[in-house]
């Protein structure tokens, strides 16, 4: 099957941010205060509003994507148990949302944590809707998805984004691009990887162990884990 062109994914703004996640990227442990919800609340409608959603995708065969060097590290392949080929894909906001969260910090840090914090509560949402999307199609193609898998999970390198991105062409079809120290820009963009197989698969979470993020794990310093939320 090789690795053929990416395509869009039409996937619909949401009505409104999910603010309790925004306060949880916020840094609030449990339930928010008035005073922080009144402050995401605020920077919530010029955000969203900023926001253009677009995602891209293709499916794979799991050996070209190993050929091209895509897949590395063991925690990838764990989650691709019982999969013979995979979607890659890409959601941002668009540079809008990048562009306001500046805006909202001129004079007002808080601001800007905040419109960061629902920046990316937001992108999870997109992601989330993409995928919703992509599993609709595999029922309609009689086949089974995993869950989302992204670089920087696990043992899966950060380092392979350049090579999602190309993949996925999300320069040109999504204006998402990669910077020389991997970093994905507009910033509020998520890549990721679903297994495909011809039976009910759940694919495996990474444990914490040697994850990259485990020393500043947000999750992990609440005593918890990603997978738990």
């Amino acid at each position: 099957m090789g690795i053929g062109a990416s395509r869009p994914l039409a996937i619909e703004k949401p009505e409104a941010i999910d603010i309790l996640q925004a306060a949880r990227y916020f840094g609030c442990h449990g339930e928010p205060d008035a005073g922080t919800l009144a402050l995401l609340e605020r920077c919530a409608g010029p955000l969203l509003a900023a926001a253009m959603p677009r995602a891209v995708w293709l499916e794979a065969d799991v050996d070209s994507l190993t050929e091209a060097g895509i897949l590395a590290g063991d925690d990838i392949f764990r989650h691709l148990e019982g999969c013979g080929h995979a979607l890659l894909l890409a959601v941002t906001l668009g540079a809008g949302v990048d562009a306001q969260i500046r805006r909202a910090g001129v004079g007002d840090i808080a601001a800007s944590v905040a419109s960061d914090a629902l920046g990316s509560a937001l992108a999870e949402q997109a992601a989330d809707a993409a995928e919703a999307e992509l599993r609709q199609w595999a029922a309609g193609e009689g086949k089974y998805l995993t869950g989302r898998f992204s670089p920087g999970y696990g043992d899966w390198p950060i380092t392979v984004q350049p090579l999602v991105a190309a993949a996925l062409d999300t320069a040109r079809r999504a204006g998402l691009c990669v910077t020389s120290t991997n970093l994905m820009t507009p910033r509020k963009s998520i890549t990721a990887l679903l297994g495909v197989s011809d039976h009910p698969v759940k694919g495996k979470l990474a444990g914490c162990g040697h994850c990259v993020l485990r020393t500043r794990c947000e999750y992990r310093k609440r005593g918890k884990t990603c997978a738990s939320e």
